[in-house]
């Protein structure tokens, strides 16, 4: 090989011109890096090159070539070259060169190791680490460090020594590079510590922290930017790991971080790494937060400060204190139990909107935005109280004020719009002064803000108001809304758009006189092929026009749906990611509007969601000259992106992929593709749903690609592939139903034989779902295979529960679920630990919430069977009942009856352990506590056969229900009549008739629990049937309410109830 060629082709590769640098590096690809000798020149130059550019390319590519031909060099030579390396770095002047050499020193040695080679490069590294002169002891600690960064193995077998070499170096009196250098070394060695297996190991990283600490302390008194950023993402690192590793100055380190965040004093950057770690925590280390008493509190309380700082100019898009401070408030919310967050926001929230500073007041309604975000169940029992400061700030004097207040309802809108019902004609008022006063200057960028949020709460708010409300409303907001879609901003367009489709889908039918003229104005959008901001409107279009069609229905649509569905296979190839997701979420509406009625277009839906579930991930291309410096993943605008060589690169460049990598996706990011393959996954989900037998000739290769993606490295992808695999399970058993008119019954063996082809994908779904739900640690992943499940027993019944291992593994995860020993309810690194903590987030409830729902689905599947079941979650369900968390407490119970009205009279056995709970909780403070209470005493009294536990206790339950049947809330009345009605068909002569029946009749019908209609109409027409005097008397009080119940809507009964009460009603001679 000609070395001085291939220095004279490095040199070219470092000069400013575009083509020379190409023509260059063609070259040293093709004909020298595939040779083993290309190694060695490289080294050589390393070495020997007076050049300090040309020796970082150097290092740079020799690191990428050495797991490719190190071991080819020969043995006689590898000696020589190892010692030279060694010195070469020793005596580099160059920081940056000096690291890359390092980086090559670690390559070799991780393949030497492997042949128990070069055993003289450790100590001699050590002796380097604690010289006298700062530089070799600057050197020495880079290599270690990037040692244990290729193979955090090297010094396992001398950890300690390397732990008693650490604590002299973290503390280097004359070097910051070696006591950073030693915070990575540590970092780097955590990997490798176990805490249940070394607890010296453990106690020794401990004691490093309050000298780590120290050490970014001095980097921040020094504005040393760069190793700032590197000693917070060690901190970072460590909630990565074990918590057993930093739990002893957990909270210490949290209270440190507080105050540099709080410190308006500090470097704008150094306080948002601060509040970054703190985020980190907040989401990685839940348990260990809310564990410790009052500290969520004063983080949220120290965050809503900062957020306060915010100034009127500042940009939702700025980096700043007050934004990271908001995201802090966002994590918090979401991951931690509303006591701890919600409720110091809310009790600072009415000062702080009194305020005279303009950012305290923004901070106020900002925060209350986000936080409903996270805790919208508990939001939601404040919003009566809260919205007259709402709607005092969305009438304020500032403009930025206005606006952060219209986000807030935006946002709010989203789960919680039911609740603003009363409040309706204020909100709209506010919204329309909001819309006018913008209106005056609407090209202003301010105004268009404005514009744009008006928009925005109406989007999210319409169909919460709901159609009665919106009607009102209507056509004066279509033709305000209407007109912003000529304006010039495409932002507002997209606003505009989004907002009519919104109150579209929300007043239906009523939507037709604007149905014309809105198609004709958006029309023009979805065929824009150039421009991104054309092609992001066109996309906001698509999906305004899926919500119309979805509104007004498949016939008043019809003139359009043709035309729209071309365009949408047109608009995939376009480029724009947004684009084709709303693509695919166009096709998800009309697929539901028309049935899967769509003719050709159908065929083209499948192909573009099965091309999108097939794309590769996505890759960048690099030129080779950078290549070595961004090996694997990086980050782009967000998304996680696999870097690959330039094209012509050998193939064994996949031998240097990081098979760790995918471990950090939920770290790193994600790529565009494994958004987008979500994205499909779901909707193809949703148009097997809605096809139903049209969808059959896809299926199987549906099946082949959703399959694989159950163990995709991105929890969305993970999501919607075992979500759709269960609803296509499920679509399938119905079209069997439908086309053999077979029923399934409760119980195994089930009532006839599950077809071949179901029965093999049961096969395929449960092994995907085994495959996952025990381990998993994402909870959105758990919660979404919860669901599933539970909704695929009710419907499907038990056929699929006969797959090798379902039922006992369901019984095994559902029991760690309700215990919260799951993974996915620890914290990361922790996942073998039992950890609890008093109450959760609603997002952590909400898994507990799912599996319970399993439960339900497992006693609606096996019915009578269940009761042998029951016996392993009695004991945990019932502990529920005594929860401090009224939500618990009231699900529990739900739980509970919902499973002794499955078991029927099986439930006998379980009488004396269940009745007594439930009459306590008849008493309950909560009223959806008592509320279900009063369903599940009834269904227990009704099923058991037991009457002599619970016929004693009669006398107690009537007295309970007597002020129950007085409180229109949370369906009380409803449940107290149906528990008494209940009562009265188990056992009518130990009920005070004459009294009670008047009582229940006042309450017919029944307005919002319709499904207690049941014992409700079978219970008077036993007692008609029973001749009773009291019934009868009652009767002309009944005849109205039969009328009405026997009248539209039609869900007020079941079929059979509406039978019974119809030959009722004949054989009284009703007319």
């Amino acid at each position: 090989m000609d070395q001085s060629k291939l220095v004279e082709l490095l040199q070219a590769s470092t000069i400013p011109d575009t083509q020379k640098v190409k023509a260059a590096t063609a070259e040293l690809k093709k004909n020298y890096y595939p040779r083993p000798e290309a190694l060695l020149g490289l080294l050589h130059v390393i070495i020997a090159h007076d050049d300090a550019t040309v020796r970082q390319l150097a290092a740079v590519q020799a690191l990428r070539l050495v797991p490719k031909h190190w071991k080819k060099v020969a043995a006689d030579q590898k000696n020589g070259v190892r010692n030279e390396v060694v010195q070469a770095v020793v005596r580099e002047q160059h920081p940056k060169v000096r690291h890359g050499i390092s980086r090559v020193i670690a390559g070799i040695a991780a393949l030497d190791f492997e042949d128990k080679e070069w055993p003289e490069l450790l100590p001699a590294v050590i002796q380097l680490t604690t010289a006298d002169d700062v530089a070799h002891r600057e050197i020495g600690s880079y290599i270690i460090f990037s040692l244990l960064e290729a193979d955090p193995t090297t010094f396992s077998e001398h950890m300690s020594k390397m732990f008693e070499l650490f604590g002299k170096t973290i503390r280097d009196p004359q070097s910051r590079d070696v006591r950073i250098n030693t915070m990575l070394s540590i970092s780097s060695m955590l990997l490798v510590i176990h805490a249940d297996e070394d607890e010296d190991a453990v106690t020794a990283v401990q004691e490093f922290i309050p000298a780590m600490v120290d050490v970014l302390k001095d980097t921040i008194d020094n504005n040393d930017e760069e190793r700032t950023q590197q000693a917070f993402e060690v901190f970072q690192s460590f909630l990565g790991y074990e918590s057993g590793l930093i739990s002893k100055y957990f909270k210490d380190l949290v209270h440190f971080m507080m105050d540099l965040a709080a410190n308006t004093n500090a470097d704008d950057d150094v306080r948002n790494q601060a509040l970054a770690f703190l985020t980190q925590c907040a989401h990685y280390r839940r348990m260990k937060l809310q564990a410790i008493p009052d500290l969520a509190t004063q983080i949220t309380r120290k965050s809503l400060l900062i957020l306060a700082e915010l100034e009127e100019d500042d940009e939702e898009d700025d980096m700043t204190p007050p934004r990271s401070a908001l995201a802090l408030i966002d994590q918090l919310s979401t991951d931690l139990p509303p006591r701890q967050v919600v409720v110091p926001i809310l009790d600072d929230f009415r000062k702080l909107a009194a305020s005279q500073e303009v950012g305290h007041r923004r901070a106020a309604v900002i925060a209350l935005g986000t936080c409903a975000e996270g805790a919208p169940d508990f939001v939601a029992t404040q919003v009566e109280s809260l919205m007259p400061t709402v709607l005092q700030l969305l009438n304020d004097a500032n403009r930025a004020v206005r606006h952060d207040a219209l986000v807030c309802l935006m946002r709010m809108g989203e789960d919680l719009a039911e609740t603003f019902k009363a409040h309706h004609e204020t909100i709209m008022t506010g919204l329309v002064k909001n819309l006018e006063a913008a209106s005056q200057d609407e090209n202003d960028e301010k105004n268009v803000e404005i514009i744009r949020s008006v928009c925005g709460s109406i989007d999210t708010m319409a169909e919460g108001l709901g159609a009665e409300i919106m009607n009102k409303y209507a056509q004066g907001l279509i033709s305000r809304v209407g007109r912003f879609l000529s304006h010039s901003d495409v932002k507002v367009k997209s606003a505009a758009a989004g907002a009519i489709g919104a109150i579209a889908l929300t007043i239906e039918g009523d939507f037709k006189p604007f149905l014309k003229e809105t198609m004709e104005a958006l029309s023009p959008f979805v065929v824009a092929e150039d421009g991104e901001d054309e092609l992001q409107l066109r996309s906001s279009v698509c999906d305004a026009m899926g919500r119309i069609a979805v509104g007004v229905g498949a016939e008043d649509f019809q003139p359009y749906v043709m035309p729209l569905l071309i365009s949408s296979e047109k608009a995939l190839g376009l480029g724009n990611p947004r684009l084709r997701e709303t693509t695919f979420i166009l096709w998800s509406s009309l697929s539901k509007v028309y049935e899967g009625n769509l003719g050709d277009s159908l065929q083209g839906i499948f192909k573009g969601l099965f091309d999108s579930i097939e794309l590769e991930e996505e890759d960048l291309e690099i030129d080779e000259e950078l290549a070595g410096l961004v090996e694997g993943d990086i980050v782009t605008d967000g998304k996680k992106i696999k870097v690959k060589p330039a094209e012509g690169d050998s193939d064994d460049e996949d031998e240097m992929d990081d098979d760790d990598d995918d471990d950090w996706d939920d770290i790193m990011g994600i790529s565009q593709a494994a958004m987008e393959k979500e994205v499909a996954v779901e909707v193809l989900g949703d148009v097997i749903t809605h096809a139903k037998e049209k969808s059959v000739p896809y299926l199987e290769k549906a099946i082949e690609l959703i399959t694989p993606l159950v163990e995709h490295t991105y929890e969305g992808c993970r999501k919607a592939a075992i979500s759709t695999l269960w609803r296509t399970y499920a679509c399938v058993w119905q079209i069997m139903e439908q086309q053999t008119g077979q029923k399934w019954q409760p119980g195994l063996p089930t009532n006839f034989e599950t077809p071949a082809n179901l029965a093999k994908l049961g096969e395929v779904v449960s092994t995907a779902t085994m495959s996952l739900w025990l381990e998993e640690s994402d909870r959105d992943v758990v919660t979404e295979i919860n669901r599933n499940v539970a909704a695929t027993l009710k419907a499907c019944g038990p056929a699929i529960l006969s797959q090798k291992g379902l039922t006992e593994q369901s019984i095994t995860v559902l029991g760690t679920l309700i215990t919260r020993s799951h993974p996915c309810q620890q914290d990361m690194g922790d996942e073998e630990e039992n950890q609890t903590a008093e109450g959760s987030s609603e997002w952590d409830w909400l898994v507990v919430d799912t599996a319970l729902d399993v439960v339900i689905g497992l006693a609606a599947a096996f019915g009578g069977q269940f009761a042998e079941v029951w016996k392993i979650f009695e004991k945990p369900i019932v502990k529920l009942i005594s929860s401090q968390e009224a939500t618990e407490r009231s699900t529990a119970v739900g739980v509970i009856a919902e499973c002794t009205a499955y078991m029927g009279s099986a439930v006998t056995p379980y009488t004396k352990t269940l009745l007594p709970p439930l009459l306590h909780r008849l008493s309950d403070e909560d009223k959806e506590t008592k509320s279900n209470a009063a369903y599940a005493v009834g269904q227990l009294c009704y099923h058991s056969d037991d009457s002599a536990t619970y016929l004693p206790a009669y006398g107690q339950i009537m007295a309970k229900l007597e002020p129950l049947l007085q409180i229109s809330e949370s369906r009380l009345q409803d449940n107290a009549t149906g528990c008494m009605s209940r009562l009265i068909l188990a056992h009518p002569d130990k009920v005070p008739l004459a009294q009670v029946l008047p009582a229940l009749v006042d309450l017919l019908p029944l307005k919002e629990d319709y499904e207690e209609n049941k014992p409700v109409y079978e219970c008077i027409a036993k007692l008609y049937e029973l001749q009773n005097p009291t019934i009868q008397e009652l009767t002309p009080r009944l005849v109205p309410v039969f009328q009405k119940v026997l009248a539209p809507p039609e869900e007020q009964l079941e079929p059979e109830t509406r039978e019974g009460l119809q030959n009722l009603v004949r054989k009284l001679g009703i007319a």
